[in-house]
């Protein structure tokens, strides 16, 4: 699908380290690698062959183990990695291999049937439900995943020719709760299986988008057509995430079923566990709404978003700067509840101006013998330190490091606070370590040049490319701050709000300044100041 595009190793390795660069500089947490495709493996498999999209043929090592290497370059760079695994569904019609005999279709050709051109194991036969077990435990077994991510865990359809299974394997039982209960089945099994070798795998899965018609969101339903009775699995506490196809977009194609009705429903049935809503950017009219999309999830108090896929994104990952901030992934509660201890003796100094080195020593283990996976390092102009807000996260970084360089190139405010949180590896956050103040001297003698009778200056900083401004205002009033070049043809707004009694300092970056003469205004308290100085 989006990787990888070519069989040269070289270019695989190179491409995906790419994908993984973009996502860290979008502030992306989880990445949904898909390890089996169509019943096949991007990763040493005991029981399935490699997949033939590495090498263009089924079975053929590909000299080097892609899961693994994205593992290991993920994980440096503070992404969970969630092994994406098609269940039933094992062939779409494409070219795979499906006729060598290493494949599933062909060496078990009585357990798959053909539906609408695709090849579909058999959820009713107890061995496909094993089999599948099997493949999955051996990738959870010896790989070093966040997370299992379960697609295809249905039916086809209703007139899936199963006829023979039922009649083997059917008993009594209803046909139509008989092949619901057949997923359950399976998804009982693997719940219980993976968590019993790694209790903090997160397994999870992403059903069709209508899990039941609604009166205002009317589409396939995933109960009744295909047989997928997601909320069961919540209910039962045999899934710990949800990340529903709701692949539509707000009511503006007739015919759809709505985004915000669907995603309300999902986030109002998620049985105390994680909903992350999915969107289908590979559709025009949802492309077009994705920061709205996103907005809609966090209103209905969802988990997070998913997004089918990165090829539909990947020049478009500001997201209408949704997430210009770094985020941490939300704990399950259910699996770790206990906090970590904060970082010790947390030390600030200043090495240069502006540049400050912070050093910690890390927490004690908790009760449960937990320690720090990584931390948390926010910096903010005011105490306490906000570890709620996300604009003050100005790091994350393992715990192996016990240190960071902060280098404040445009300070705002003549004082910093920092701290420092552990988090443990069910991503549940300490306290924070004891607070560091810090001064930026520039900014604190700024305000020095105001005088009683003029209540603007200015410093430019051309090392910074930076124009310093402080003003003060006597009263509580309305403050209008702009630049204006020499003709007054080019004039930016800095500051156009009220503001209380004080001194400020606002920092602005002049590359986009126009060159030349330039008047520096401020209007307060019926009166002008300004200056003029020189920009090159």
């Amino acid at each position: 699908m989006d990787w990888p595009r070519t069989t040269n190793v070289e270019e695989q390795k190179r491409s995906l380290l790419d994908i993984l660069q973009k996502l860290k500089e979008a502030n992306f947490n989880t990445i949904f690698f898909q390890v089996r495709g169509r019943g096949d493996a991007m990763y040493k498999s005991k029981y399935e062959p490699w997949s033939d999209r590495l090498t263009g043929t089924l079975g053929k090592n590909p000299g080097w183990d892609p899961l693994e290497f994205l593992l290991q370059h993920a994980h440096a760079n503070g992404f969970e990695v969630h092994a994406w695994f098609n269940t039933f569904r094992v062939g779409n019609g494409i070219k795979n291999g499906i006729g060598d005999k290493k494949h599933i279709a062909e060496s078990n050709s009585d357990w798959v049937k053909k539906y609408n051109g695709e090849t579909w194991l058999d959820p009713g036969i107890p061995e496909v439900r094993e089999y599948n077990l099997n493949v999955a435990m051996d990738l959870i077994r010896n790989y070093d995943i966040d997370g299992i991510h379960f697609d295809f865990i249905r039916y086809p359809g209703k007139d899936y020719a199963d006829d023979e299974t039922y009649r083997l394997h059917g008993k009594k039982e209803n046909k139509d709760e008989w092949r619901r209960e057949n997923v359950n089945k399976f998804v009982r099994a693997m719940y219980d299986s993976a968590i019993a070798v790694k209790p903090m795998l997160k397994v999870g899965s992403a059903p069709i988008g209508v899990y039941k018609n609604l009166k205002n969101a009317i589409g396939w339903q995933s109960y009744s057509a295909i047989y997928q009775d997601s909320r069961k699995w919540l209910e039962e506490k045999k899934h710990d995430y949800l990340a529903p196809q709701v692949y539509w977009s707000l009511g503006t194609k007739p015919g759809d079923p709505d985004f915000a009705a669907i995603t309300k429903d999902w986030g109002d049935n998620s049985y105390e566990r994680h909903i992350y809503i999915g969107i289908g950017a590979y559709k025009p009219e949802v492309f077009q709404q994705l920061p709205l999309l996103i907005d809609v999830t966090r209103l209905y108090g969802n988990d997070g978003n998913s997004f089918f896929r990165y090829e539909h994104i990947k020049e478009n990952l500001l997201l209408g700067r949704r997430y210009m901030y770094l985020a941490n992934i939300p704990p399950m509660k259910w699996k770790d509840s206990i906090l970590p201890n904060p970082p010790l003796d947390l030390q600030v100094s200043e090495i240069s101006p502006g540049t400050f080195k912070l050093q910690w020593k890390s927490p004690q283990p908790a009760i449960d013998k937990d320690g720090a996976k990584y931390y948390n390092i926010y910096r903010s102009p005011v105490k306490p330190v906000d570890i709620n807000n996300p604009a003050n996260i100005l790091a994350i970084i393992p715990a192996e490091e016990n240190s960071y360089i902060d280098i404040i190139e445009r300070p705002r405010s003549g004082h910093y606070y920092y701290v420092v949180t552990a988090f443990d590896k069910g991503n549940n956050e300490s306290t924070p370590a004891s607070v560091q103040e810090v001064e930026i001297t520039l900014i604190v003698q700024l305000p020095k040049k105001l005088t009683p009778k003029f209540l603007l200056a200015y410093l430019l900083k051309k090392s910074q490319r930076t124009l310093y401004l402080t003003y003060e205002v006597e009263r509580t009033d309305k403050i209008i701050l702009k630049i204006e070049d020499y003709d007054k043809t080019d004039t930016r707004i800095v500051v156009y709000e009220v503001k209380d009694a004080g001194r400020y300092v606002v920092a602005v970056e002049t590359a986009n300044l126009k060159k030349g003469s330039t008047k520096i205004i401020l209007e307060t308290g019926g009166f002008s100041y300004s200056h003029n100085v020189i920009l090159d």
